[in-house]
């Protein structure tokens, strides 16, 4: 065969499924697919990957990023022709606001942290210069295209990503990620759980239970115990910040009267949690907050949305994530929930 006619070999570049892929994941996806890329990524979380980023991460870091780690490793273990792993650097997407410091500094924390031999493609996003452009026009030149051609492929992919983000819920959010990753060996198992609602009153006593976190949290079946699914067998319908009308995110939320929330990830938080106190209280019955362990801005917010909701009658239950969670405790914690609004708010309408 002539030489010739053999196509160039495509750029590989591997994405560690963990923290704001949760979130951001299509976006880097068709961003890098835009630029010609062949783009992998990580496997979905084992205890494999749990043990090695508990093993690499200094013991100080939140979970999350001791699962960033372990991705990274499993990335490097399954494909070891990668050109590139991409490591974005999240710093704002609103002016007076900013990310963790983890999301500011992960490239050098994952370069230096785990001495990587392989190199690290970057996106910077900063809303204190252009949003994402910028840094998709760094990026782009990296990978050889052109100022105008780097900056086409952002809009292309962020338009892309901002009309599956339309689509998206908490129904379908996990399945859409999924499909993102085609590689067949990761296929994500359902896993079926005992039916603890009895078949002849299935469906009788249905409950709407918030469940308020960042998606890296929400959405991370294997570190949340399956939460999502736990909370279907029981008779529960789910909510969380993406089945948030895009409106509540508009107006900013006041600590008191002089500061506003400062970290965009609580932001969101607060900002959804605000909605249900207010407007959409008839719309739950009750509050699961995912945190994790040893993240401070997390525990602060904790404690503000905890006197909100008892001020305002709504059970409210939180449950601290960290590589070290037992699945028998959180299970008995969640199902006592649920079991105790489900008598409170049919007890009150059966007497009433």
């Amino acid at each position: 065969m002539n030489e010739s006619n053999i196509p160039p070999r495509k750029i590989k570049v591997g994405i560690p499924r963990a923290l704001y892929f949760y979130r951001y994941g299509p976006l880097w996806v068709y961003l890098l697919r835009q630029f010609q890329c062949d783009v992998v990524i990580s496997a979905p979380t084992s205890a494999k990957i749990v043990e090695d980023g508990a093993k690499q991460a200094i013991s100080e870091l939140c979970v999350p990023m001791k699962l960033y780690f372990g991705h990274v490793q499993a990335l490097l273990d399954e494909y070891p022709d990668l050109d590139y792993v991409f490591i974005p650097r999240y710093v704002s997407i609103h002016k007076n606001q900013y990310y963790c410091p983890k999301f500011l500094t992960l490239p050098e924390t994952i370069k230096y942290g785990m001495k990587l031999s392989v190199p690290i493609l970057t996106l910077e996003v900063n809303a204190k210069k252009h949003y994402g452009i910028e840094g998709a026009i760094e990026m782009g030149k990296t990978l050889g295209f052109s100022l105008e051609d780097s900056g086409k492929a952002w809009m292309v992919a962020l338009k892309k990503y901002n009309q599956l983000k339309s689509k998206m819920n908490s129904s379908n959010y996990i399945d859409i990620l999924a499909s993102l990753d085609k590689n067949p060996n990761h296929v994500i198992k359902k896993r079926k759980f005992r039916e603890v609602i009895p078949k002849k009153i299935r469906g009788k006593f249905p409950l709407s239970i918030l469940i308020l976190g960042h998606p890296y949290n929400v959405y991370e079946s294997y570190i949340n115990m399956h939460l999502i699914e736990r909370l279907k067998t029981l008779d529960c319908h789910i909510l969380t910040i993406e089945d948030t009308h895009s409106d509540q995110f508009k107006k900013p939320v006041k600590i008191n009267k002089i500061y506003e929330q400062y970290w965009q990830s609580e932001d969101e938080i607060l900002k959804t949690a605000r909605y249900y106190l207010n407007e959409g209280k008839k719309e739950i019955d009750g509050v699961i907050f995912l945190i994790s362990f040893a993240c401070g801005p997390d525990s602060l917010i904790e404690e503000l949305v905890m006197r909100d909701m008892k001020t305002r009658k709504i059970p409210f239950l939180t449950l601290i994530l960290d590589e070290h969670s037992g699945e028998s405790g959180m299970v008995t914690r969640i199902e006592s929930l649920v079991d105790m609004i489900r008598r409170k708010k049919y007890d009150s309408i059966s007497s009433s």
